[in-house]
């Protein structure tokens, strides 16, 4: 056997070339904008759920990844060989959707507690508005589901269609997911690296489970929760709206003033504990969720 046999795979494609891979996901992302921006105007969704311009507008740029969503799904299905990529999105919908929302609250409930029993945190209640809550619930949703399909769907199936090793899947759409995070404010070590292990958390769960829901769903109660419960800044960005508000905060193990938690110390060890967990249930064969 020779290098290249193994390497690679037999049944393989040249578009899954990895520097090939990632050009087509930005064209894919490039088309995907365009429907969000031209052809659906999502940006004016978020005044469906409330008359705040600076809400709604928030609302719209989360909605935006709707298109990347529609992009990547026509991407997979319009060329045939592609269409086995989706299995991923073919397993339990309610059951792996479940089991990542009530994850991503936990493992983000779990951190912000720690940064408010540190000292790091100090929460208000500012207010509850249904629409307002309903209309980022869905636009989270679509964002993260977004990235997970570009990511840990396109990505990621591609690249271990191709390559024998699935450490060449999960170290490429890790580093994709990076870089396009590397722009958010507050940018800083702790971030970085925390968003390489998420990435890479993300990959295990799919890789493990064949079951994108999960990490789809994970991802969404993750977000939602730091920044629309909490107030807190969803990978550096605020928004003009959540249910609870920062009033004191402080640099610390559990928080980054500049990133939120996601900046800290503290979610790179609950992020790799979980990893771990995935890890060791997949050994025992106790992650199949079908």
């Amino acid at each position: 056997m020779n290098i290249k046999e193994r390497i690679l795979n037999k049944e393989r494609s040249w578009t899954d070339i990895l520097p090939l891979v990632f050009i087509q996901a930005v064209l894919w992302m490039e088309a995907g904008g365009f429907l969000s921006s031209v052809v659906m105007k999502v940006d004016k969704w978020g005044y469906l759920f409330t008359n705040n311009a600076a809400v709604a507008e928030d609302i719209g740029s989360y909605m935006s990844s709707i298109g990347f969503c529609v992009a990547i799904i026509l991407a997979l299905l319009i060329f045939k060989k592609n269409r086995s990529l989706l299995k991923p999105l073919s397993k339990s919908v309610v059951t792996g959707s479940a089991i990542g929302l009530a994850s991503g609250f936990a493992l983000n409930a779990a951190i912000v507690a720690g940064a408010a029993a540190t000292g790091c945190l100090t929460l208000t209640m500012n207010s509850i508005q249904v629409l307002p809550v309903i209309g980022y619930l869905i636009a989270i949703l679509f964002q993260s589901a977004g990235e997970e399909l570009i990511c840990r769907l396109f990505i990621m199936g591609k690249l271990r269609r191709r390559y024998k090793s699935p450490a060449v899947a999960i170290i490429g759409n890790c580093l994709f997911f990076t870089i396009f995070h590397l722009g958010n404010p507050g940018i800083t070590v702790a971030s970085i690296v925390n968003l390489i292990a998420v990435s890479i958390f993300f990959s295990l769960i799919v890789y493990c489970t064949e079951n994108l829901w999960i990490a789809i769903g994970l991802h969404s109660a993750w977000n939602f929760t730091q920044t629309i419960l909490f107030g807190l800044p969803n990978s550096g960005m605020t928004s003009p709206y959540s249910i609870f508000r920062a009033v004191n905060t402080a640099d610390g193990f559990c928080y980054n003033t500049g990133f939120g938690v996601e900046g800290s110390w503290a979610a790179f060890v609950v992020i790799a504990l979980a990893a771990t967990a995935v890890i060791l249930l997949s050994r025992k064969n106790k992650l199949s969720v079908r």
